[in-house]
């Protein structure tokens, strides 16, 4: 009788544990309406794991995306309790969290347990999210920062104030990904922009964790783009000479088209002194800056020293441009006192150079306004050329005269100048020619032209001024000189093709021999007591000369594929010239230039010129310059007989490791058996930062100890130049 019984409750608790499974299974879309229903597989499929559906809330903030394991929906709170792998979509804004807790009529979120929350493109991670969805502000703690593509800021607490814009707290600044960072500003309070900057207050500046600087009373830094406002990191040093020093830079983004660097700069044993440049570009072809830098030396004599520089670009139409290009300094010799690189100290003038050109088809016209300062003397004797107007018309046919072509060049200048001659002149020099090329074996251009030239002055004797030597006396009295000229070209080309086969990736060479023959006659008039101004014009004379050379070329093509282009170059170059003046029978010198590139690694030049009159070099320069994978190295030999001036010159740069690079160079006088100048560097690289440590020796001058940091995202390219050498070197520092 008892198994009848037996068989009913068995019955009903089977049937009352399949009840609690629905039940179980159902309270997601019971309790919770605003989720999506879920598909019933079909009776024959097997059970699979169907990824949770979104679902659209309504909030006071506006529609959101939910996805979540576990979605729920309390109407007595009006909250919505989001568990499991929980995003939530807003816009730019996306959250991702453990557990979220939506209050659907204020908009408020609390996410916790793994917080990531995507602010644009930047990324934040927390333990905890306190967001509005309508004001689009929260506070995110224990919060992590992400800005591409390389910045990192950490804090304590992150208050986001609107969209990526955050204040946080007792935070952290790096670009370095290391743990802890090699470098870092830690803070007491900031304001980030994820797209722009961070500033912040109560700072300091920690290598590892080492406070190197303690206390920073402010910091600024970009973010993300290129060009940001903010200071860079300071370059500082020792001078023999200026004692202790000290350059912080501080860059101004005034706009997309506009920016500028202010530099303070000190010097313990000379004063305190500023650099700044100033960049805008108002268009594609109209671009230009103004750089400026100033010392005061109170700590020596008290006297001003400075140097400014104004440089403009106007493409005004495809033909017509205007370029400005004025340079001063207020002694000369600041450049030496205070300028880097031995060109930059050893430089004998500073000029200026105000351009207008216009330019036709066959026609060139060009006004230039032309003044320097000298810095090898204390006296004005410096010939100024205020203006000078140039018209050209190249080589073109002569209307009814086939073959006959003619050309023409025509000046007028006025010069200017304190000690010695100055007036105005005026030249104009038409010439014929008509060239032919008998069996097309070489061509001939015979020639016949003339010289018209007026100067508003004669010169009638000679005077010896102290510090400057002898100097024309002139009277107003105009006096012209007239030159005829005759003469021929005679040229031509000589070449031949050799296959290589591809040995040195070399697919063929082109040989060609090519010599020429010049003969001018010229007759002149009324060509004494005239001013020497320029000697191209001014000196020319009554004579006939010929002139001869021979050049060598051999230029290389490379091996190419099916769609490409080869590379084509000359690798070797060797050219001969020589000139007799036959009225006077006087030889010139014998000129020559070797070329040597037969490929990308090596590259030799050299030019000399050799005095037959007096059987020696009058002038012989070097170039050799070697490359390899890791190693680049380059010598040079200088030679100029007239000037004393006879150096020697080498660089070698070597990257020993991938982090570390060493530089040297060095100048050796031959004439005086001293090294000018020497320089040693090492570059260190690493992933957020870089250190450039150099030692500078320069002969009877100075010795200097420099260096300089960069820290990834927030300096310029490495450059131990500081102050006038900083300033001269931009764009090409070293």
């Amino acid at each position: 009788m008892f198994e009848p019984l037996r068989i009913r409750l068995l019955l009903l608790l089977l049937l009352l544990a399949v009840g609690l499974g629905l039940a179980a299974a159902r309270p997601a879309t019971a309790q919770a309406p605003c989720a999506a229903p879920s598909a019933s597989p079909p009776a024959s499929s097997p059970p699979a794991a169907v990824a949770p559906a979104p679902v659209v809330v309504p909030t006071a903030g506006g529609q959101v995306t939910v996805i979540a394991d576990r979605l729920e929906e309390l109407g007595s709170e009006n909250l919505v309790v989001a568990t499991g792998n929980v995003e939530i979509t807003r816009g730019t804004t996306r959250m991702l969290a453990d557990r979220v807790q939506l209050h659907r009529e204020t908009g408020e979120a609390v996410a916790e347990g793994g917080v990531v929350f995507h602010d644009g493109d930047s990324t934040l991670r927390g333990e905890r999210l306190e967001y509005n969805l309508r004001t689009g502000t929260g506070v995110m703690y224990e919060s992590h920062a992400r800005a591409a593509p390389y910045y990192r800021l950490s804090g304590d607490r992150m208050e986001r104030l609107g969209e990526t814009l955050y204040r946080v707290y007792r935070g952290v600044f790096t670009t370095c990904e290391s743990d802890p960072p090699t470098w870092s500003f830690k803070f007491g309070t900031a304001t980030a922009d994820l797209e722009s900057y961070v500033y912040g207050r109560n700072a300091s500046f920690w290598v590892k964790n080492i406070p190197l600087i303690p206390f920073v009373p402010f910091f600024a830094a970009p973010i993300r783009r290129e060009r940001q406002t903010g200071f860079l990191f300071p370059k500082f040093g020792h001078s023999s000479s200026r004692g202790f020093f000290l350059e912080t830079p501080f860059f101004w983004a005034i706009s997309d088209s506009m920016d500028a660097t202010v530099a303070p700069l000190v010097y313990t044993e000379r004063g305190l002194g500023l650099s700044g440049e100033y960049r805008y570009v108002l268009s594609e072809r109209h671009q230009g800056s103004l750089a400026g830098w100033y010392l005061h030396e109170f700590l020596e004599d008290g006297d001003g020293r400075a140097i400014g520089s104004v440089k403009h670009d106007w493409r005004i139409d495809p033909r017509m441009s205007l370029t400005v290009d004025v340079n001063g300094v207020s002694d000369d010799d600041v450049l030496r006192d205070y300028g880097d690189f031995l060109e930059q100290r050893s430089s004998q003038r500073v000029e200026s150079n105000v351009f207008l050109t216009r330019r036709w088809d066959a026609w060139l016209a060009v006004g230039n306004v032309f003044a320097y300062q000298d810095l090898t003397t204390r006296r004005s004797i410096e010939l100024l050329r205020l203006p000078e107007l140039s018209v050209i018309g190249v080589r073109q046919p002569v209307p009814g005269l086939p073959g006959v072509l003619w050309e023409v060049e025509s000046s007028f200048v006025n010069f200017v100048r304190d000690v010695g001659s100055e007036g105005m002149r005026f030249d104009l020099h038409p010439r014929l020619s008509r060239p032919f090329s008998p069996g097309r074996l070489f061509t001939v251009t015979p020639f016949v032209g003339a010289r018209l030239t007026a100067y508003d002055k004669t010169v009638v004797g000679q005077r010896l001024v102290d510090d400057v030597g002898l100097v024309e006396l002139t009277e107003d009295d105009p006096r012209v000189r007239r030159l005829l000229e005759a003469g021929a070209d005679v040229q031509m080309t000589l070449s031949r093709v050799f296959a290589v086969g591809g040995k040195w990736g070399i697919d063929s060479l082109l040989h060609t021999i090519e010599p020429r023959v010049n003969y001018t006659w010229i007759a002149a008039e009324d060509e004494t007591r005239l001013p020497l101004w320029s000697e191209g014009i001014d000196s020319l004379q009554d004579g006939s000369r010929i002139s001869y050379s021979v050049t060598n070329r051999v230029r290389a093509k490379t091996v190419t594929t099916p769609g490409t282009e080869p590379a084509r170059w000359e690798a070797l170059r060797v050219a001969l010239g020589h000139s007799y003046d036959m009225d006077r029978r006087e030889p010139g010198d014998v000129t020559g230039t070797v070329i040597v590139q037969p490929v990308g690694r090596l590259h030799l030049r050299s030019d000399g010129a050799y005095s037959v009159q007096d059987g020696g070099f009058r002038s012989l320069t070097t170039d050799l310059a070697l490359v390899f994978p890791h190693v680049a190295m380059s010598v040079g030999q200088r030679y100029v007989e007239p000037d004393d001036v006879r150096f020697f010159t080498s660089t070698v740069t070597a990257d020993v490791t991938r982090a570390l690079r060493l530089r040297t160079t060095a100048y050796y006088d031959h004439q005086t058996s001293t090294l000018v100048e020497a320089r040693v560097a090492a570059d260190v690289q690493f992933q957020c930062w870089a250190l450039t440590v150099e030692y500078v020796h320069r002969e009877r001058e100075d010795d200097e100890v420099r260096f300089a940091v960069n820290l990834l995202g927030l300096g310029a390219p490495l450059g131990t130049s500081v102050g006038l050498g900083a300033l001269q070197g931009r764009g090409g520092e070293k």
